[in-house]
């Protein structure tokens, strides 16, 4: 509801805790279409699945997560929040003792560069490939037909230490040139931020912790609250950097010179 009512759109999770259907249903009520974040559900028949019931309730597009195939998690969640779009839990097949828990478990489960070229050819929406930071990982993927990519490290909640998103994006641009759109997820804590990503040339931006920051204090409300404060925050940056449209943002400006 927050996302439509700001004009933008909620990419919502495979993991998420409501029905996809009622996710989507509100998010077009509110004026939006929201877009799917597609986890590889272990093999070919189950990720489709998934992905028809997305495309059946109205999800715009759909945005397949690629860095994450190996994701230690501690946080213990209550008992009644589970990944309810999920037919079976994300786990490894069982192992014998001489076995990898890491390379013949999870790994052993995530999509090969043939399982995302037969995914780009069941999709009826818009495909885009998130977790992308280097440029020949992009360039195979807009070779597949993909329609879209999205630089990001996962908020480095995946693997410590990671380059971070702003700086893997301009190479990952000069090799792309143009052919798809570029976006920019992880990092994003600000109006400046989004300036900063848009001067190098990202299309868009995704945003994550500052969203559920807002959602903590004050629900939708806040959520809005937050991606509000983010837009006047660019719009300050815009304004003090001589751009009074976003396609001015990068035109002649160095990103040395965008604001701090």
């Amino acid at each position: 509801m927050a996302a439509a009512a700001q004009g933008g759109a909620m990419v919502v999770s495979s993991l998420a805790s409501q029905w996809l259907e009622a996710i989507a249903e509100t998010g077009m009520q509110a004026g939006g279409a929201p877009w799917f974040q597609l986890y590889w559900q272990g093999g070919r028949e189950s990720t489709l699945r998934l992905a028809r019931r997305a495309e059946a309730a109205g999800y715009a597009v759909v945005v397949l997560t690629v860095d994450a195939p190996v994701k230690l998690a501690t946080l213990e969640l209550p008992g009644d929040v589970t990944a309810v779009n999920l037919e079976r839990p994300l786990a490894p097949a069982p192992l014998t003792a001489r076995q990898s828990r890491v390379f013949d478990g999870w790994v052993a489960q995530a999509p090969t560069w043939d399982d995302l070229a037969w995914l780009r050819g069941q999709i009826r929406r818009p495909l885009l490939v998130k977790g992308i930071l280097h440029p020949d990982d992009a360039e195979r993927a807009v070779g597949l037909g993909c329609d879209g990519l999205v630089v990001s490290n996962h908020g480095g909640r995946v693997l410590d230490g990671v380059p971070a998103s702003l700086d893997a994006l301009p190479a990952i641009l000069a090799r792309v040139s143009g052919r798809v759109p570029v976006l920019l997820d992880s990092g994003i804590r600000g109006g400046r931020d989004v300036f900063k990503a848009l001067s190098l040339g990202a299309r868009a931006v995704l945003l994550g912790r500052p969203a559920i920051w807002g959602l903590v204090a004050a629900g939708a409300l806040g959520v809005a609250h937050v991606i509000r404060l983010m837009r006047d925050e660019l719009e300050v940056a815009m304004a003090l950097t001589g751009c009074a449209r976003i396609d001015d943002i990068g035109r002649g400006i160095p990103p040395s010179q965008a604001p701090d």
